[in-house]
């Protein structure tokens, strides 16, 4: 026999778990909390309670028209899994910057408080407001292990609470258990709800899907941070019920005051991109622009900032790609994919607003990636459609293009270190030495012709270099030549690096009809882009005549 079940929709267990938040509270907040507050703190913090409530609500029961709409009131996206830089976030950090700002107040206005409760709410107030800044900026997001921190932080929290609470008079008491059961109420939304997901049935519920729990976080994060102020509020009103300068009214002023705080730091990309990004002008189809880059690299990895502007409804459900592209194989041996970071999009203005977004990418490079290979750094911007994640057509662009693809830069790995050859045979005015030099006694007419030569850089190189191979005819006094990159294409001479040493074996196609005998063999360097040739050295510091080194001697056989 089959346990009976009642059939509910998600969106009904949704609204279930908000009332089972906020009805308690309400009536707490209005019987026992409110009724303590001055009447200026009271307004406040009762409109703050009601503020909640109606954005929770509008966020459960709206019926998004754009994509836009729907992520300026989501609580929570399963796609791009942010909500931040919306109406709800923005309401949280107002809510978090107000608890610092009256804990603060409540430490000027302390009087005769113990020196450990002063303490207390002067260390409060500024953790609060970075806290008040991370929910709408998210810096979090590029702390390694931060919840471990956060949570520490919380407890921290928590634990000096409740040293106050043992500590205060009876009257206070209801504050600091205020304080307490905000921190808990926020730390169990955001760690017991943050992932739970129920599929199929709950109970004796059963419906369709699976239901994530994303709400009751959402509704538990609000009502703790609620109560934290409530707290906070009732602390500063027993210390100040009726405080000079109209300390009560200012805090009014505290929203707007956070809301432009916000929209400045909105704009702190323009000021990066002029101050520190190389320009580029880079336009995808849809209306996005790259106007500017940034990148630093080491051995293990590669952090690239961008700064593209676009209007807002057109950068929702954009995401970035950043590959480390072989330029020999095109196979790609590194990349970092990412949603478009809406930071700096400020929803105050509307969908048509174009701000100008930072996106920053890391790249770690494996440690199996082969060093002394030119590497391409490769943007792409792309859109999910329909499940499949298609790239943005490129409609004009200032940087070179690999289809759909932009070439911002190019690296390479370096190697580890060696010690110089004790030898060489010739040193380049441009600081490469020609270290050493594997060729056979003689060769076929028609076959490859192997020669190794062993290269070394003292200095960093922005400039293409070629190597010539000259080959004179003994008797007839004919030349033949050849020229390549002396590391061939895997590591032109731009991207050479002091330090670096590595070696490269030509296979020189010899004509077939290339006349037999003794021929004198010549090699050296010039600059690709206006073919003049680098003066070198030999071994005893003599310049080799008409910048030509010579190598020696090889027979050809026909």
């Amino acid at each position: 026999m089959q346990s009976a079940h009642i059939a509910v929709s998600t969106e009904a267990l949704n609204v279930a778990g908000v009332l089972l938040v906020y009805l308690p509270i309400l009536v707490i907040s209005f019987r026992r909390l409110l009724p303590q507050f001055a009447t200026r703190a009271r307004r406040l913090a009762g409109g703050l309670l009601v503020a909640q409530i109606l954005v929770i609500a509008v966020a459960l029961i709206l019926d998004p028209t754009s994509e836009y709409e729907r992520l300026l009131w989501a609580l929570y996206s399963l796609e791009w899994n942010d909500t931040e830089w919306n109406i709800p976030a923005t309401l949280a950090s107002i809510q978090l910057a107000l608890v610092g700002i009256v804990a603060l107040l409540a430490s000027w206005h302390a009087g005769s408080l113990p020196a450990r409760q002063r303490i207390f709410l002067t260390a409060s107030g500024p953790i609060f407001l970075l806290l008040a800044l991370d929910e709408y900026l998210t810096f979090h997001e590029y702390i390694p292990n931060w919840k471990l921190y956060y949570g520490a932080l919380g407890v921290g929290l928590a634990a000096a609470s409740a040293y106050m609470a043992a500590q205060a008079p009876r009257r206070a008491l209801i504050w600091y258990l205020c304080l307490i059961a905000g921190l808990a109420m926020a730390a169990l939304g955001a760690i017991a709800f943050d992932t739970l997901w129920i599929c199929d049935e709950l109970g004796w519920l059963r419906f369709d899907g699976c239901l994530n729990a994303s709400s009751w976080e959402e509704s538990l994060e609000f009502a703790g941070i609620w109560l934290v102020l409530a707290g906070m509020l009732g602390i500063l009103c027993d210390r100040a019920p009726k405080p000079a300068n109209g300390v009560y009214r200012w805090l009014y002023a505290v929203p707007v005051v956070w809301v432009l705080l916000l929209l400045i730091i909105s704009l702190t990309p323009r000021f990066e991109l002029r101050l520190a990004a190389k320009p580029a002008s880079v336009a995808f189809k849809t209306g996005v622009q790259l106007q500017g880059f940034h990148i630093n690299g080491d051995p293990d990895s590669v952090t690239v900032r961008l700064y593209a502007s676009a209007r807002q409804a057109d950068y929702v459900g954009l995401g970035y790609s950043i590959h480390l592209v072989d330029q020999v194989s095109g196979e790609s041996i590194a990349s970092s994919d990412e949603w478009a970071d809406r930071q700096h999009g400020f929803w105050l203005f509307g969908p048509d607003y174009m701000p100008t977004y930072r996106q920053r990418m890391h790249v770690t490079i494996p440690p199996q990636s082969p060093p002394n290979r030119a590497l391409w750094v490769v943007l792409t911007l792309w859109r999910k459609k329909a499940g499949e994640f298609a790239r943005m057509k490129i409609v004009g662009s200032d940087l070179q293009l690999l289809d759909r693809q932009v070439v911002l830069s190019e690296m390479a790995l370096p190697s580890d270190a060696t010690a110089p050859s004790p030898t060489s045979l010739a040193v380049f005015d441009n600081g490469f030495t020609l270290e050493e030099l594997e060729w056979p006694e003689s060769a076929q007419a028609g076959d490859a012709l192997p020669l190794r030569f062993a290269w070394r850089s003292d200095e960093d190189s922005v400039v293409d270099h070629i190597q010539f191979l000259h080959l004179g005819h003994g008797e007839s006094g004919d030349w033949w030549v050849y020229d390549q990159q002396p590391l061939g294409r895997r590591l032109p001479t731009r991207l050479w690096y002091s330090g670096l040493a590595d070696s490269e074996t030509w296979l020189v196609p010899l004509p077939e009809d290339l006349a037999p005998g003794s021929y004198t063999v010549y090699t050296g360097l010039y600059r690709h882009r206006d073919n003049e040739r680098i003066p070198a050295l030999d071994a005893a510091g003599k310049p080799w005549s008409d910048a030509r080194v010579r190598l020696g001697s090889i027979f050809i056989e026909r």
